[in-house]
């Protein structure tokens, strides 16, 4: 067995996503397609990564067949109908955005406030 299918198929025994698996090892989703498809292959502190993960050893997942391999249930990703933000990383973009229109709204409503008084500046000098 290759590496490849080694890693389809652990991933999958744990109904665990590209993206879910890039996100346990520290790298982006498209590594891990890269991986999948042969086109890379992983650091050694990511196949160690990937041997502590799935519970097995490097020559297992890299050379063995880990397809006839038994999964145990405890350690599958939970099936919820939506992925889960476990970082926290959604709330604090939510926040920033939040926090960055304001910061560029202040600016205009204090210039379009400030507009009216300015008319009247330049109306006292005008003499009719």
């Amino acid at each position: 067995m290759s590496f490849r299918d080694n890693l389809q198929h652990l991933r999958a025994a744990r109904n665990m996503t590209q993206e879910q698996l890039a996100m346990l090892l520290g790298v982006s989703r498209q590594s891990v397609s890269k991986w999948e498809a042969e086109r890379a292959y992983p650091e050694m502190d990511k196949l160690l990564a990937l041997c502590d993960l799935f519970g097995c050893t490097l020559d297992d997942l890299v050379t063995g067949d880990m397809t006839g391999r038994e999964v145990d249930g405890a350690v599958r990703m939970p099936q919820t109908g939506a992925p889960q933000d476990v970082t926290g990383y959604d709330e604090a973009m939510r926040s920033f955005a939040g926090r960055a229109a304001l910061g560029f709204a202040l600016p205009f409503a204090g210039v379009a406030a400030a507009l009216p008084l300015w008319g009247l500046a330049f109306a006292s000098d005008i003499d009719l």
